[in-house]
C-alpha cells in the first residue's frame, strides 16, 4: 500500500480534495443566519374576511406566530391552511397558527394582535454550490486516489 505523501502528490486528488474543502466552508457559511426577525400588526377588524400578515416576511423561516383575539361579544371564524374553528368570542383567545391566518368576523368586532417571528438566512444559495462541489470533489479524488494506487 502506497504512502500517504504518494498519494497527496496525485494532483487529482489535491484538487478533489481542495473542492472538499470549499463545500463544507460554502455550507458552513450558507446556514449562518442573522438575528432573530420579527412583524407585528393590530387594530380592529369588523365583520368580513381579513387575512393577517405580510406576503414578503412570509419569505423567510418563521419559527413562531402568535394571534391574540378579543371581543365582548362576536362569532368568528379563525382559519390557516386547511383548518378552520368557528368561535363564539366573549373574551380573549390566543392562537398559534401555523401558516398565515384568515379570520372572518360573522358579526361584531374583534381587537386583534398579531406576531410573527423568524429567523432570515441570507446566505443559503451557497448550498446549491456546496453541493456541487461535494459530488465533484468527491468524485475527482476517488478518481485520483484510485489511479495512484494503480502506480
Amino acid at each position: 500500500m502506497p504512502s500517504l505523501s504518494i498519494i497527496f502528490r496525485s494532483k487529482l486528488f489535491l484538487v478533489g480534495l481542495s473542492f472538499l474543502i470549499l463545500a463544507l466552508i460554502l455550507s458552513a457559511v450558507s446556514v449562518f443566519c442573522f438575528n432573530p426577525i420579527s412583524y407585528s400588526q393590530s387594530g380592529t377588524f369588523g365583520v368580513g374576511d381579513h387575512l393577517l400578515g405580510n406576503s414578503s416576511f412570509e419569505e423567510h423561516v418563521i419559527t413562531n406566530r402568535s394571534l391574540r383575539l378579543s371581543s365582548k361579544n362576536a362569532s368568528i371564524m379563525v382559519s390557516w391552511g386547511p383548518n378552520y374553528t368557528l368561535y363564539n368570542l366573549t373574551g380573549n383567545l390566543t392562537l398559534h397558527p401555523g401558516e398565515r391566518p384568515t379570520v372572518n368576523v360573522f358579526k361584531g368586532e374583534v381587537n386583534y394582535s398579531y406576531e410573527v417571528k423568524g429567523v432570515e438566512y441570507p446566505y443559503s444559495d451557497l448550498a446549491i454550490p456546496a453541493f456541487v462541489f461535494a459530488i465533484v470533489g468527491t468524485i475527482l479524488a476517488w478518481i485520483g486516489l484510485e489511479r495512484t494506487l494503480r502506480g
